[in-house]
């Protein structure tokens, strides 16, 4: 019934199917009750686990995660454990030269998400946003050039540019490690299931949603970690701006840039950031939103989210986004 899912130009962790069907027997489709079903192993491994990613996303050689598929109905469940990190990472960016320019587009725009969720997560600190920042300007400085590069006529800059994107996304894989992910990616998980679509496709859609609803003010906040009274994304996100150069008066102004800033370099990689541009019927979007909130409520990577939606808010989001 579940098998391993290896989306499009991506690499995956993957354990054998009895592991799997021991995690799975009680039918345990919730993060939570998925996470009670691992066991604890010893840590003198009798093996070592040496990932080199071929792609520039993931992160996946230096984090703790992986995410199956249930095949018949499409549902992707992120599992998370640090029994899931390799114990060596080799990043050689001989290896992605040759990748086609699509999947440079949606990995890049993948280890953007990475980077950006994991230093507005509740879960941030000061050892893990220096690394998500290299990352973000790393890929804003190189993810266009990256994606123009063409293997058959090889430039100087354009080899730069891949073996940069390279690296950022292993920085960026760092930070989330540490710091975990937001809705961005709980929204893509569930909309790239149910509708098909590349991984790093689905998290350029709800990308600027999620920064739009994350940057609000007040002093009333909803999250499972009370690490602070208000919230703080918009100043976060600001800084992001500021970090990258970017002019405004205010956080609010700043904001605005790095939405700016990501539609520009949307366009830079020919990435349409919409449901219905991307082949999703609006009979079909109409029928999901029928399951897909509850599914996104509950998906692992909510929870680190600086704003804890309500179903409401997550329908308003997915609609937002055809």
């Amino acid at each position: 019934m579940y098998e391993y899912s290896a989306e499009e130009g991506h690499e995956g962790i993957l354990n054998d199917d009895a592991a799997l069907k021991e995690l799975f027997g009680e039918l345990a489709q919730k993060f939570m009750d998925i996470r009670k079903r691992i066991v604890k192993f010893d840590h003198q491994h009798l093996t070592q686990m040496v990932a080199i990613p071929t792609t520039s996303g993931t992160g996946s050689e230096v984090t703790p995660f992986a995410v199956i598929t249930d095949d018949e109905t499409h549902v992707k469940y992120p599992l998370a454990d640090y029994e899931l990190t390799p114990q060596v990472a080799i990043v050689d960016p001989e290896f992605v030269m040759t990748v086609p320019k699509r999947t440079v587009a949606f990995s890049g725009l993948d280890a953007l998400s990475h980077a950006l969720e994991s230093y507005v997560s509740v879960m941030a600190s000061e050892f893990t946003r220096p690394w998500a920042l290299q990352a973000i300007k790393l890929i804003f400085d190189n993810l266009e050039t990256s994606y123009k590069y063409d293997p058959a006529h090889p430039s100087k800059e354009g080899q730069e540019a891949r073996s940069k994107m390279h690296y950022a996304s292993t920085l960026a894989g760092m930070s989330f490690a540490n710091a975990f992910l937001g809705i961005n990616h709980a929204l893509a998980h569930k909309t790239g299931g149910e509708f098909g679509l590349p991984h790093g496709l689905a998290i350029s859609i709800a990308m600027k949603h999620v920064i739009k609803f994350n940057a609000v003010t007040g002093n009333v906040k909803r999250t499972p970690f009370p690490r602070y009274e208000t919230y703080t994304a918009q100043k976060d996100y600001a800084d992001i701006a500021r970090y990258l150069g970017l002019q405004g008066k205010n956080d609010a102004e700043l904001v605005d840039a790095l939405l700016a800033k990501i539609d520009t370099l949307f366009a830079g990689v020919e990435v349409q950031p919409s449901l219905s541009a991307n082949g999703v019927s609006k009979a079909d979007f109409e029928k999901s939103l029928d399951t897909l909130p509850d599914l996104v409520y509950n998906d692992q990577t909510t929870p680190g989210n600086p704003r804890q939606p309500r179903l409401e808010e997550i329908r308003q989001l997915l609609k937002d986004q055809f």
